[in-house]
Order: C-alpha cells, then structure tokens, then sequence
C-alpha cells in the first residue's frame, strides 16, 4: 500500500468518525437548547394564574422517524377546564380585554442562532478529535 492511499484510507475513516459524532453532537445542542427554552419560559410566565406555571412540560418527541427534539407545552386544564395552554396563548397574545405579554414569543426567539451554536459545537469537538 503506498503513502496516498493509506492516507486516503485515514481520511476517509475520520470522515466515518465524524458522521456519528455530528448526530450527537446536534443532539446535546438540541438538549441545550430545549432545556434554556424551558427555563425562560418558567421564569417569565405571569403568575398571577395559579397553576399554569407548574403545568410547564418539556415532552422528548418519540413518535416521528428520523427527527430529534422536544415539545414544550402547557398541559391540562384549570378547575374551570379551561386549558392551561389556551391560557398562556390569550396572556401571550392578548385579546380584546388583556393585553399581551409575549413571554412566549420572547422565549422563543432565544433559539434564533441555534444552527450557528450547533455549528460551533461541531467545530469544537472536530478540533478535539482531530
């Protein structure tokens, strides 16, 4: 074997490498991620009704093929049945009576930049490997 081609084999194998450790590397950011969502969101949903605060759920999606990621949702209902979910939209969005605080939406911009964080991350542990 001479010197290109043991290279080539080298290379390529390091390619091979890469290739599993880019799946989870995205995954650790998309824990991330989801994990600082659900904190802000924690910390600026008015609290001024009840338990909508507690009923914050971060839920692992399972149940699609070839994707990874979370759902981030307010669940149940108060003792009226009002859904907890239709609660935080009305405070986000505001209706004809309440005025919208956005928290929801302000959250939600945190994840503005997320693939250059992933990107970044990539990078690193490319560096580390290599």
């Amino acid at each position: 074997m001479d010197g290109v081609t043991k290279e080539l084999i080298e290379y390529l194998m390091s390619i091979g490498d890469m290739a599993g450790k880019s799946k989870e590397v995205i995954m650790q950011q998309v824990d991330i991620e989801a994990e600082a969502l659900r904190e802000q969101l924690f910390k600026t949903t008015p609290r001024r009704y009840g338990d909508l605060v507690r009923s914050l759920q971060k839920i692992i999606v399972t149940n699609r093929h070839n994707w990874y990621g979370y759902r981030l949702e307010f669940a149940g209902s108060n003792v009226a049945g009002v859904p907890y979910q239709k609660i935080a939209n009305i405070l986000n969005f505001g209706s004809s009576t309440i005025k919208g605080t956005r928290f929801i939406s302000k959250a939600i911009r945190t994840l503005r930049g997320m693939d250059e964080r992933i990107a970044k991350r990539f990078e690193e542990e490319a560096e580390k490997n290599s």
